[in-house]
């Protein structure tokens, strides 16, 4: 796993390789911009994960290879085996371990390379679209390795398609006022949301979820509740910073979260949660399933395959695994009864959208599906009283404003990430920005991220383990 020294909240990062890449970055020549680029984020996963940046050195020469061989010939054996090449790495390392823990029982005791799982998808989702003539092959090395490598979505996302920033990679406006004040900003933003809220709320789930035997009521729903919101803080937070991060050098990356929680049903909510892995999904498995092209039932069989599939992709557990098959369930029984075309009781339905959400979230968390069927236990029917102990030492006065504001900013009628509420709406052009906001939110966000940091233990990025 990638130490404490170079995630995006440690000051290792904050105060020494971001100036000193930005500073490589507007002293070199243009042309020579990527290579700084692509050098600083190498140097970036080496520093995290060591000689594992071998592992993503033969994705990346797998999918160099093979994005000019089908772009030659159109075989769907050589793709398949192409995906399967690409695939190997992650199965070995993520999928072999719980195997062999299984039937042997022991498991190996490697480690899973750092961000193999969006490294994988960004190299197939190029290849395949190199097949499906989606994109023509990247005939420079360094662009396609920067596009693999580049360091703010390397680790967890957003998974961007190579087709969304080629043209960046190619040309693009570097580092202008503009983009930065637009970046810094955006950047402490996700800062804020991760250390002060993620992190407060996440000392509270943690406190639940540990404990043993039934929860009461309080305990339980104090604890999922405190993960829902660590959860979607401490990755919409991550995708801000990516977001930013990127910004600062001239790219635009697809945004990954549109207030989930205020979603009208479980379809609504997958359109709002983690889109680029959505999409991803759904166009990389789902529609080459069949879709809803080929009837109900090969529908349906796509869907519960496509839902099975993301679920492994967090891991191979039991507990992961129940959670797919709860969105997966919810997601037919929308189709079956009709619900998902239906717009009448739209604030029940999104009640009963974010209490089903809390719910599945229980076993994501949990470290064994025992203590997940304790935590449910404890939710429907684990009687009243005051928190545990070890949950009661946690509800400090800052975790209760971390967990009171993410809340009601999590289910609150803005759009998106609450950032174009502050800054405004952000296109391309950055023609709706709003700078004299940023000028002055930017700074009390950063001294918010700062205090969060010194009073908590450092606590990595949730998706950093996927």
């Amino acid at each position: 796993m990638l130490g404490p020294a170079m995630v995006f909240s440690s000051p290792t990062f904050l105060f020494l390789f971001l100036p000193v890449t930005l500073l490589g970055y507007v002293a070199v020549p243009a042309r020579w911009r990527n290579a700084v680029l692509l050098l600083a984020s190498v140097v970036f996963y080496v520093w995290g994960a060591g000689a594992a940046v071998a592992v993503l050195l033969y994705v990346a020469l797998v999918a160099l290879i093979g994005g000019r061989l089908v772009a030659h010939d159109r075989s769907r054996r050589i793709l398949a085996a192409l995906v399967v090449l690409l695939l190997t790495p992650l199965a070995f390392f993520k999928y072999l371990p719980p195997l062999a823990q299984l039937s042997l029982g022991h498991a190996p005791a490697w480690a899973l390379p750092l961000g193999i799982s969006f490294f994988t998808f960004h190299a197939i989702s190029y290849v395949v679209d190199v097949h499906q003539r989606r994109i023509e092959p990247e005939r420079s090395t360094k662009d396609l390795l920067l596009y693999l490598f580049l360091f703010p979505h390397q680790i967890a996302g957003p998974i961007v398609r190579y087709r969304e920033i080629v043209t960046e990679l190619k040309d693009r406006r570097d580092v202008t006022l503009g983009n930065l004040t637009y970046g810094c900003s955006r950047f402490t933003w996700g800062l804020a949301k991760k250390a002060f809220v993620a992190d407060s709320a996440g000392v509270v789930a943690d406190a639940a979820f540990a404990g043993q035997g039934t929860p009461n009521l309080a305990t339980a729903w104090l604890g999922a509740l405190a993960y829902a919101i660590q959860i979607y803080f401490d990755f919409s937070g991550y995708t801000d910073m990516a977001v930013g991060l990127a910004a600062m050098f001239g790219f635009r990356f697809p945004e990954n979260f549109a207030n989930p929680y205020r979603a009208i049903g479980p379809a609504d909510f997958w359109r709002r949660w983690h889109m680029t892995l959505s999409r991803w999904f759904r166009d990389y498995l789902y529609i080459p399933l069949g879709g809803n092209r080929h009837g109900v039932r090969r529908e349906y069989l796509a869907l519960v395959i496509t839902f099975t599939a993301t679920a492994l992709w967090h891991g191979a557990a039991w507990t992961f695994l129940v959670w797919g098959a709860l969105h997966s369930a919810a997601l037919l029984l929308e189709r079956v009864t009709g619900l998902r075309e239906d717009t009448r009781a739209l604030a029940a339905r999104r009640a009963l959208t974010v209490a089903f959400v809390v719910l599945a979230w229980v076993p994501f968390r949990a470290p064994t599906l025992h203590r997940a069927v304790e935590i449910w236990h404890g939710m429907v029917a684990g009687g009243f009283g005051a928190p545990s102990p070890q949950v009661l030492l946690t509800l400090t006065p800052w975790s209760l404003l971390a967990l009171g504001l993410g809340g009601l900013a999590a289910v609150g009628p803005r759009e998106r990430t609450g950032f174009q509420w502050v800054h405004g709406l952000c296109p391309p052009d950055l023609s709706g920005f709003r700078y004299g906001r940023a000028v002055l939110v930017a700074p009390a966000l950063l001294v918010v991220a700062v205090v969060s940091m010194l009073w908590l233990d450092f606590s990595p990025f949730l998706y950093f383990q996927f």
